[in-house]
């Protein structure tokens, strides 16, 4: 009972002086819109939204999906191409840093009706409407004009709170991610034996490009190499999602590991937006300890000065 009565204090001190206005998460909003701007600005609405026949529109609007920003007036004439307009612009708006309170819900917005809407919509596509959701609360106490820019004043003692429980949350989320990544591969066959790299790097599909491939797959042929990559696979993400939840150096190996897993995905297999949504996440997770503005510091130390001196003053005869 004394350890969690200990915890709980940790959690509140912490919180207490938590301020998510990092360089990181900045990197990490910017890397997410830029991520998801890439999916809508080099994809075809036929590859985006076509239906089973092969047919264009068929993006998915039943149910809550009907809310998507794909499927506001979509007896309109020209629907679609207003709704990139709007996409787009929100995303260039949030990936150059302008006004993360104005921008957070849209932005979340925006990448969840594109993940609604695709006919088939990949796990990056819904790990960013999870992310989005989430760094709400970092954002929405923010009132600097640009998120590149270094806080002029605290932040409120409300938001602190709310944006280190988001904080928290995002990272159970990613450790949540790759613990059911590693263990779902620890229950196929195919990657107990250490083969399932090679099945994927020939996948048709999603293996490696056909460019790449002529370099690549003879180099596979090698049983003991085939091994080492997949079980590195599992073991990666193993080691991922133990450290995600750990102090600030912890999560900063957590945030190299995953940057070095999706970037060889992205030089092998081409998935570039899949792996900056991936690698957003893990820098969100990232974020800092404690309150860091030039503001707080001022303001701190001249607490501590003042205090000294009434120190002072009552330690001398007659104070």
């Amino acid at each position: 009972m004394r350890t969690v009565s200990e915890a709980a204090r940790l959690v509140s001190r912490a919180g207490a002086v938590f301020d998510p206005r990092s360089r990181w998460l900045a990197v990490s909003r910017s890397m997410l819109a830029l991520a998801t701007l890439t999916e809508i600005l080099f994809t075809s609405d036929s590859a985006l939204f076509s239906d089973a026949t092969g047919l264009t529109p068929g993006m998915q609007c039943d149910g809550v999906r009907a809310l998507s920003l794909w499927c506001l007036d979509s007896d309109v004439t020209g629907h679609v191409l207003i709704s990139r307009i709007v996409a787009v612009s929100i995303l260039v708006m949030v990936a150059a840093g302008y006004r993360p309170r104005w921008t957070c819900i849209p932005h979340w917005y925006v990448t969840c009706s594109l993940t609604a809407s695709m006919t088939v919509a990949n796990g990056g596509d819904g790990a960013a409407a999870v992310l989005t959701l989430l760094l709400i609360p970092l954002c929405l106490g923010d009132d600097r004009v640009w998120h590149w820019a270094a806080p002029t004043r605290p932040l409120g003692a409300y938001w602190r709170g709310s944006a280190f429980a988001a904080q928290l949350v995002i990272r159970l989320q990613v450790c949540i991610i790759y613990t059911t990544a590693a263990s779902t591969k620890l229950a196929d066959p195919a990657w107990r034996s250490g083969r399932a790299f090679y099945f994927a790097a020939n996948d048709p599909y999603l293996g490696i490009p056909t460019a790449a491939s002529r370099l690549i797959l003879p180099s596979l042929e090698a049983p003991w190499l085939i091994k080492t990559i997949t079980w590195s696979v599992i073991a990666v993400q193993s080691l991922i999602a133990l450290t995600i939840i750990g102090r600030r150096r912890m999560r900063a190996v957590a945030v190299v590991l995953v940057a070095a897993l999706h970037l060889s995905i992205i030089a092998v297999m081409a998935l570039p937006s899949f792996g900056l949504i991936m690698i957003a996440f893990a820098l969100a997770a990232f974020g800092r300890n404690s309150a860091g503005t030039g503001v707080e510091r001022r303001e701190d130390h001249h607490h501590r000065g003042t205090s000294n001196r009434y120190r002072a003053v009552r330690s001398e005869p007659g104070g």
